[in-house]
């Protein structure tokens, strides 16, 4: 199976991955006019010579790069000549660079950069929420060369997936290592939120507070099993996309630290890991933003005192970022997804089924202590996010 593989823009990444099955390196700038599914606070900053320098290293090794423009919302400075000019100018540039591909998640993008800028390809970011077959249709007759499938709903819908790849002739991407709540009911705003939170014309210049990932933390401590019913693939089940028509497999995250992207490339290419599957996963812990190095370039993005409390909320939150002793041991998940592969899940109720409950039981363990820790860490800032505490309000 092809892969999609993030970059940190550390030097030392590229000669460091295993580059037998990578078709794509993807990044971006930690922010420009478009933005993408990232906070500019938890990115590496580099210049545009230092990515046109390492586009021409990615090349040198036979390899394609992809550049995320995937923001879902604009704030409709599409359609002003400013705006225009914008996007024009930073589509320039891309093209100087060598870049072979765009992924976005707007239809007016798509069609612009099909008629404008030819010479590059354009794919479609799961911001786009493709997770049916009519979806999957229009996007392909706009001109898309490749679709990215929403994880939450499509990742483990064999049935959807086969009938998406008899429809369409464009290639088909999932997201592996993403554990996004299944059928997560807050992913288009988040996506959109994470969008601005990139852009450098957005009103809040990356300013950001990031509710949606403590309400998924929330619901997964209340309820374990809903890490096993989220949207991730283990490496050992590649192959049964394979044999169905997925093109390529997308790792995340290009915030993360340079070992944690190795270790997942690593464990995709050889279809294997032996050890706990949450190592493979999102978490705060993985960040580059988290590194010495990084913290005070994040000062900027942190620091605004008279739009939010941010002693109260740094001082919530701190907590909170330290290593998970939760333990999803990836060998005692041997016959995982045939459940899935039989079609069951589409037709089950969650609050019915107990498949998931019983694979948690017997492979997902979640130290007591630590879970009632982060339950109760976790339910305070929420608490103090929905009330307004965080933002000087009153509570009612």
């Amino acid at each position: 199976m092809k892969l999609s593989v993030p970059t940190n823009w550390e030097e030392g990444l590229l000669p460091q991955l295993n580059k037998k099955n990578i078709a794509v390196i993807y990044g971006k700038l930690d922010k420009d006019f478009v933005g993408a599914g990232r906070p500019s606070s938890i990115l590496a900053r580099i210049t545009k010579r230092e990515t046109g320098r390492q586009i021409s290293g990615i090349h040198k090794n036979g390899i394609k790069f992809d550049y995320l423009l995937n923001s879902p919302c604009l704030n409709n400075l599409e359609w002003t000549a400013f705006g225009q000019k914008e996007i024009r100018r930073l589509l320039d540039w891309l093209v100087t660079i060598g870049t072979d591909s765009v992924t976005v998640s707007m239809p007016y993008l798509l069609q612009m950069i099909k008629k404008c800028y030819s010479g590059i390809e354009v794919n479609i970011s799961v911001g786009a929420g493709i997770a049916s077959l009519a979806k999957a249709k229009y996007w392909e007759d706009l001109g898309a060369n490749q679709l990215t499938l929403l994880p939450t709903e499509a990742n483990r819908d064999f049935q959807l997936l086969s009938n998406i790849r008899k429809a369409v002739n464009c290639r088909l991407q999932l997201i592996a290592n993403l554990p996004c709540l299944h059928e997560c009911p807050f992913y288009a705003y988040h996506i959109a939120s994470l969008g601005h939170a990139s852009q450098t014309e957005h009103i809040n210049k990356g300013f950001f507070v990031d509710y949606y990932p403590l309400l998924c933390k929330y619901h997964k401590l209340s309820a374990p099993w809903r890490m096993v019913a989220a949207s991730w693939i283990r490496p050992e089940d590649l192959r049964y996309y394979e044999e169905i028509g997925i093109d390529r497999i997308k790792l995340v995250d290009r915030g993360w630290k340079t070992e944690y992207i190795l270790r997942a490339v690593e464990a995709y290419t050889n279809e294997r890991y032996d050890g706990n599957l949450l190592d493979l996963f999102s978490d705060t812990g993985k960040y580059q933003a988290f590194a010495k190095r990084y913290s005070w370039g994040r000062i900027k993005y942190l620091f605004h005192p008279m739009k939010y409390n941010m002693f109260l909320f740094h001082r919530r939150v701190s907590p909170m970022i330290f290593n998970d002793p939760s333990f999803l041991d990836n060998r005692k998940m041997g016959g995982f997804i045939k459940f899935f592969m039989d079609g069951k899940c589409k037709s089950a109720n969650c609050s019915e089924c107990n498949y998931c409950r019983g694979i948690a039981e017997e492979a997902f363990n979640v130290p007591n202590d630590y879970r009632e820790k982060m339950l109760s860490l976790c339910g305070r800032l929420l608490n103090d996010i929905i009330d307004g505490t965080v933002f000087y309000c009153d509570k009612k």
